[in-house]
């Protein structure tokens, strides 16, 4: 019975621990493009998108616990149990960036805008079972590996997959990873060690395509920037100041009197309307830095930003472009 076909039988409704991993699955700056585009059309854009998601994460013994608007969570090892949970899913990960390639090229060719999604894979303990009221209650699983899956997917730029360390220990010798490294994920009190997915080797060999990590226009800007850095998710009281001198709307390149490693954490805050005076904060990872003769030329990814936040940090590249 394959796994479409399991999804349609009777779920489990009692609650229990069990090991499972999750995948979280979202597209990339479709916010954006959700609001300068007919509806008609976005549904003909995410349409390919889901089916062929779908049929990725049941061919790889998947189970489908929700769609996040543009987003998909997908559950392996339940509801039915499986040892091989986080090799499937990881599998599947890299199957699902390598459809999204294929899928890009196909626009490319129709002139339509590319999509492009962040995926975080997670293992761990969860409670899976039938949660919610008498009236409405689903399947789905509750955690700390849930958590952490949707962390990591929002850290994974476009085209990346980002997974756990208990994820990566249980297949590490079928997977070909960056570097690991070390990130600050809210509700943990410790660092999470993270890996970039770049390959996997069996059962199927598939690579990680290659994504430019650049996500949306960018503008010469010169902004003033004051920003507290992140340690321990928290912020420390010293404030640090620098310049922005490039800026997208996913992110910014600044020149700071100091170097931050790569993966730093800063926190800075944008005024949301010309007469505010109320900022928005905005949250920002470090990607790289190198050294000039007047600092540290140093590259941002957004994190974490509200819609207030995100609104003006579109209208300020839309003003310079404009103005071309």
């Amino acid at each position: 019975m394959n796994s479409a076909e399991n999804q349609r039988e009777p779920l489990p409704t009692d609650p229990k621990s069990r090991p499972v991993t999750i995948l979280m699955a979202d597209l990339r700056g479709f916010s954006s493009l959700a609001g300068s585009t007919d509806p008609d059309v976005l549904v003909g854009m995410l349409q390919p998108f889901f089916t062929e998601m779908t049929r990725i994460i049941h061919e790889h013994g998947g189970y489908i616990d929700k769609f996040l608007g543009d987003g998909i969570m997908a559950l392996f090892g339940a509801p039915e149990n499986s040892q091989e949970h986080a090799g499937q899913a990881i599998s599947c990960a890299a199957a699902m960036q390598d459809a999204m390639h294929l899928l890009n090229r196909g626009k490319v060719a129709l002139r339509l805008a590319p999509l492009y999604m962040g995926i975080g894979v997670s293992s761990g303990h969860v409670m899976a079972g039938s949660f919610g009221s008498e009236k409405y209650h689903e399947y789905t699983v509750i955690g700390d590996a849930v958590n952490i899956a949707a962390r990591l997917e929002k850290f994974a730029l476009r085209g990346e997959v980002l997974l756990s360390d208990s994820c990566y220990q249980a297949a590490r010798e079928d997977l070909e990873t960056d570097r690991s490294r070390e990130i600050h994920v809210r509700g943990q009190n410790q660092p999470v060690t993270v890996h970039k997915l770049r390959a996997v080797r069996r059962p199927k060999s598939i690579s990680i395509p290659e994504v430019e990590v650049r996500t949306s226009p960018r503008v010469d800007v010169d902004l003033p920037l004051r920003y507290q850095t992140i340690k321990n998710r928290r912020a420390l009281s010293q404030s640090h100041e620098g310049k922005i001198i490039n800026l997208g709307y996913g992110g910014m390149l600044a020149n700071l009197a100091a170097p931050l490693p790569a993966e730093s954490e800063i926190v800075f805050g944008i005024n949301p309307a010309p007469t505010s005076t109320q900022q928005e904060e905005v949250y920002a990872k470090a990607l790289h830095h190198h050294e000039t003769a007047d600092g540290f030329q140093t590259a941002f990814a957004f994190t974490a930003i509200g819609d207030l936040g995100r609104d003006a940090v579109h209208s300020c590249v839309d003003q310079v472009l404009l103005s071309f």
